[in-house]
């Protein structure tokens, strides 16, 4: 990989790279044996007897172009660890170039702030799938409304490994129902509100990630207060609580 997309990874993630895209074949060679080796970990998936506190969840985010893999492009990941309720230090946060390179809508240049110039020089979509695997590793990933994200994340992954997540995904949008039934609203503004979680950096894969976290680390602490001990409990009651 060129050396100004090595040094934009270092400004983004607060992780070390170790020496993961040298820009020859070698390098590639070892792209891909990384891959392997972390889809076999996350394919192993955390055993469901594991104490809720002891699960290293990495909640997610993304901001794109639109609402469509096949006709959108990825602008921009971001995640953070969280090890059960205790958010980590951990995070990761990209731009990613889009290939081929589109004209981002005006519109979510002003939601998000990002604009063609920025990704024009961005770590291409392959550099961040891999970097984005090793990150969560074999981790139980998190999102709100993780569809959006989910579809995104395995549209890249489709395009430059022909690969997919097989990582047990949990969203915030369904234990917020579990716990709470009758919100009128699920909205992450909404849920930001109801714990008091100040509002920073709306929009951005990163700072979305942050406070998603944070609220995440609400929704574990209520259900510990519940009782709900293990992962597997934890999973049963939200499953159960959306065929109520």
């Amino acid at each position: 990989m060129e050396q100004h997309h090595l040094g934009f990874f270092r400004r983004y993630i607060q992780t070390p790279l170790q020496g993961l895209f040298a820009s020859t074949s070698q390098g590639e060679m070892h792209s891909e044996a990384l891959l392997r080796h972390t889809m076999r970990e996350a394919r192993k998936k955390v055993a469901w007897e594991t104490p809720l506190r002891d699960v290293r969840f990495v909640v997610i985010d993304t901001e794109t172009t639109g609402f469509q893999p096949g006709d959108d492009a990825l602008l921009s990941v971001g995640a953070v660890e969280v090890l059960g309720s205790t958010i980590q230090e951990r995070t990761l946060h990209s731009l990613v170039r889009p290939d081929p390179m589109q004209s981002i809508p005006q519109a979510v240049v002003e939601l998000t702030g990002i604009r063609d110039e920025d990704v024009q020089n961005a770590p291409p979509l392959r550099d961040v799938m891999l970097l984005f695997l090793q990150f969560v590793h074999d981790a139980v990933l998190v999102a709100h409304h993780a569809g959006h994200d989910l579809r995104f994340l395995n549209a890249g992954l489709k395009k430059t490994y022909k690969a997919h997540l097989p990582h047990r995904v949990l969203d915030t949008v369904d234990v917020a129902r579990w716990l709470h039934p009758d919100l009128p609203s699920y909205a992450l503004d909404d849920l930001l509100t109801l714990y008091n979680i100040p509002v920073r950096g709306r929009h951005t894969a990163d700072g979305d990630a942050q406070m998603t976290a944070e609220l995440w680390h609400c929704l574990i602490e209520q259900a510990l207060a519940r009782e709900v001990s293990t992962l597997g409990e934890f999973i049963e009651q939200v499953v159960l609580s959306k065929r109520a």
